[in-house]
């Protein structure tokens, strides 16, 4: 019996293995070899490579090692079997930051398997994004920079008289698409803002958004349950006091940003809009600005212009015009400029809303607010802006950019896109207005989508604090920190008008432009070979290096001269020296005797002046040799034959005391380079570097796209991928000692090199000297505070 019981668990152990087994592994790679990439504007070019399939993304390869290109999963928007053709079954695959990539796989069974896989890899909950599975790079830190919504708020003088801060909200009761804490007018009662509440879609009441320094503030809301005739007193009472809050001006403006066609529409549903028979000095205005189905179609048109193949300038233009993208983007524009019109201008409050108050909401308070404050046109301040309009304020990120199955696919709408596109529009009309570039800003609409940092999961902050994505995710905003060089406008002037002053454009037809860097990135030949904005980055950054190299050479420069002018005055001292005392001899040799009697000498062949020159030339290498070769301290003292001893005692190392110079420290006492020194510092700095316009890809085969910034090695100033270079090296060649840019290749040659470890060592004690001297200013001044309180 017992027997027969252990078959039984035996063959259930042994089934249960059997279905182990064939679950996939998450490394496990699907492999397809002899697969052709095709060229969408030259067909007859073709790359032929391997396709692999991983865990995270599609990877093509080819084995020449010229082109590489990975695809995100989360990334991909749409997979579609093609017409088959002699040379194999193609598949297009497109992906949601607008690559399209057509892939001819030979076999049929692979070209099955592979769409079947594609198209299953879209996850069916939170827990299974990407997010949650990332490994960040070793630089980048599970750590949030905490964004408080109040501090936003202080900084724009709230709470004040006029505003108050509002914790009803702390549980999500009131409206659980709102931020926990909420800002209203300092009249509103409790019960105006619950029925507020309950008589907007939604539960979103007005509150406040942005207060102008002129008192004239920014609220935002959703439409209200009005139908024909409904009405709510709280809420008509709540508008007064959001009215009275602006000493200024006795009216205020509500823009309902949709077509007046859909906002009449939405009363046969029971919404609608407010009725300016109820609102008391109220000005009524729509925005026509087309709902979230309407956007969706139009991109979709854009995609498809873009698509085409060797279309003429007619077919072009008119596909372009058909999409009506453009008109869109402009409509949107329009509207935040009467916003800021009536803010800075007229000196009104406006009360802004839509259908459900998170799409064109979002988009026209956060452009207003932009427009208004040159504080979001900093990459800071942009953070904030982007914090608080459309994640603190509930903008559906993950129902937009259909980051799961269970995302209906009608709910998916290029809202977001459009608002980064407006802000580039401003930005080509007001170049030196912005801290951030079009990197920033293509960046922020592919993580958007990539699901690879928490910050764009959920639909409101509320989702995101369910899932914990704080404790368990990456921050975007930390990878852009500690890439903030990447993301900088090099036309920025904080001291130009633009930068600190109220942006009113006029905006028209001809103002607009084709975003050609964000839709056609990934295509080499459509784009400019030479790219200003890059251009000028690089050239900043490599008058940095040559700048910062130039001042160690001064510096070594001035060390020479100091040593040399030092070693003439004791030459001149010690022949002063002999020659009072050869008199002296003389007077006794003499005694009182008149004339003077020449003494027999050693004839060395040379007169007095080439005597004194060959002791100079004697003792001035002699004196090079003690400043950049010190001969070693006594073995009790250090073990270290030459350069950087250990030890920086006076016993260690010869008396520099006479060396020093003005302007150096005391640390930069210790800092005596040896000739091996000196030739790695001349060594680790490149004079001349290698145009951006010269490489399409890579030496890892990655092509460059818009998207990525071109490194230049500080040491070889060849061009380099962000994942080729490494950025914490101290080059000796630079006088600051900062960390710069290099390729692995001439990182893992200078971190060979012997000298290289003694300055390492010399600059973390340097770092640490620094430290301590900080700190011991920062006590002693505490204590002579401390000590004039006590007075």
């Amino acid at each position: 019996m017992n027997r027969q019981m252990f078959h039984e668990v035996f063959k259930q152990i042994s089934s249960r293995i059997d279905q182990l087994k064939q679950v996939p592994s998450p490394t496990t790679q699907f492999q397809v070899e002899n697969v052709r990439l095709t060229d969408r504007f030259n067909t007859r070019q073709q790359i032929i490579g391997t396709l692999y399939l991983t865990a995270t993304h599609l990877i093509f390869i080819d084995p020449e090692g010229r082109r590489e290109t990975w695809i995100l999963h989360s990334l991909i928007s749409s997979v579609d079997k093609l017409p088959t053709t002699q040379q194999g079954c193609p598949l297009r695959v497109r992906t949601k930051h607008f690559l399209s990539a057509e892939l001819t796989i030979p076999k049929e069974r692979d070209c099955a398997d592979l769409y079947t896989t594609l198209n299953q890899l879209k996850p069916d909950s939170y827990e299974k994004l990407y997010c949650f599975l990332y490994q960040a790079p070793n630089y980048l830190e599970k750590i949030w920079d905490p964004f408080l919504l109040a501090t936003e708020y202080m900084r724009m003088g709230v709470p004040n008289a006029d505003w108050k801060v509002e914790d009803g909200n702390s549980n999500f009761d009131l409206c659980d698409t709102y931020p926990p804490l909420i800002y209203v007018p300092a009249m509103a009662t409790k019960a105006m803002l619950i029925g507020s509440s309950k008589f907007r879609s939604r539960g979103r009441l007005p509150v406040l958004t942005y207060l102008h320094p002129n008192g004239a503030s920014i609220t935002r809301c959703s439409q209200p349950l009005s139908g024909f005739s409904a009405r709510c007193q709280e809420d008509e009472q709540l508008l007064q006091c959001i009215l009275k809050a602006n000493p200024h001006s006795t009216t205020m403006y509500i823009i309902d940003t949709r077509p007046r066609i859909n906002a009449v529409a939405n009363r046969a549903a029971g919404k609608g809009y407010e009725n300016e028979d109820y609102y008391s000095n109220i000005q009524f205005k729509f925005c026509p600005i087309d709902n979230i189905h309407v956007m969706r179609g139009s991109l979709q048109k854009l995609l498809e212009t873009c698509e085409m193949k060797n279309p003429t300038m007619n077919q072009y233009l008119s596909a372009l015009d058909d999409s009506f993208w453009l008109q869109h983007i402009k409509a949107v524009l329009d509207a935040a400029i009467l916003i800021t019109r009536a803010i800075e201008i007229e000196k009104k409050n406006v009360l802004i809303h839509c259908s459900d108050g998170w799409d064109r909401t979002a988009q026209c308070c956060s452009l207003s607010s932009l427009l208004l404050c040159p504080y979001y046109r900093s990459i800071h301040g942009f953070r904030m802006l982007i914090e608080k309009e459309w994640l603190s304020f509930g903008h559906k990120f993950s129902d937009r950019c259909g980051h799961t199955t269970t995302s209906d696919s009608k709910e998916q709408s290029p809202v977001f896109l459009q608002f980064l596109e407006a802000v580039w529009q401003l930005s080509q009309i007001y170049p030196t207005a912005f801290e951030f570039n079009e990197r920033f800003l293509i960046s922020l609409h592919d993580h958007s989508h990539s699901c690879q940092y928490g910050n764009f999961i959920g639909n409101c902050e509320k989702d995101r604090l369910d899932l914990c994505v704080k404790e368990r995710t990456y921050s975007f905003w930390n990878f852009i920190l500690q890439n903030i060089n990447d993301f900088k406008n090099p036309l920025f002037r904080p001291q130009s008008p633009y930068a600190n002053e109220v942006l009113l454009p006029t905006i028209t037809s001809q103002t607009l432009k084709f975003w050609l860097n964000m839709y056609h990135r990934f295509e080499s030949a459509l784009l400019p070979k030479e790219n200003i904005s890059n251009t000028l980055t690089r050239l900043v950054d490599h008058t940095t290096s040559l700048s910062d190299h130039a001042q160690l050479l001064e510096k070594r420069i001035r060390e020479l001269r100091s040593t040399l002018d030092a070693d003439q005055i004791t030459l001149s001292s010690s022949a002063t020296t002999t020659s009072n005392e050869d008199a002296d001899d003389s007077d006794i040799e003499k005694g009182n005797q008149s004339n003077k009697i020449c003494l027999p000498e050693f004839d060395s062949g040379l007169s007095d002046v080439d005597l004194c020159q060959t002791q100079q030339r004697d003792s001035i290498p002699s004196k090079m040799n003690r400043i950049l070769q010190p001969p070693p301290p006594p073995p009790s003292f250090s073990d270290v034959e030459s350069g950087f001893s250990g030890d920086y005692s006076p016993r260690g190392k010869i008396p520099l005391s006479s060396f020093i110079l003005p302007h150096q420290s005391s640390l930069d006492m210790n800092d005596i380079p040896t000739l091996e020194r000196i030739a790695l510092e001349l060594n680790s700095i490149a004079l001349d570097w290698r145009s951006y316009n010269a490489p399409v890809h890579c030496d890892c085969s990655l092509p460059f796209d818009s998207a990525q910034r071109k490194y230049n090695c500080w040491r070889c100033g060849e061009n380099f991928c962000t994942r080729c270079i490494e950025r914490s090296i101290h080059l000796p060649g630079l006088y600051s000692n900062s960390l710069a840019p290099v390729c692995k290749t001439c990182a893992r040659s200078i971190k060979s090199s012997p000298s290289f470890a003694d300055f390492s060592a010399l600059v973390k004690s340097k770092s640490t000297d620094f430290i301590r001297s900080q700190t011991a200013m920062k006590l002693s001044r505490s204590m002579v505070d401390q000590f004039n309180t006590l007075r």
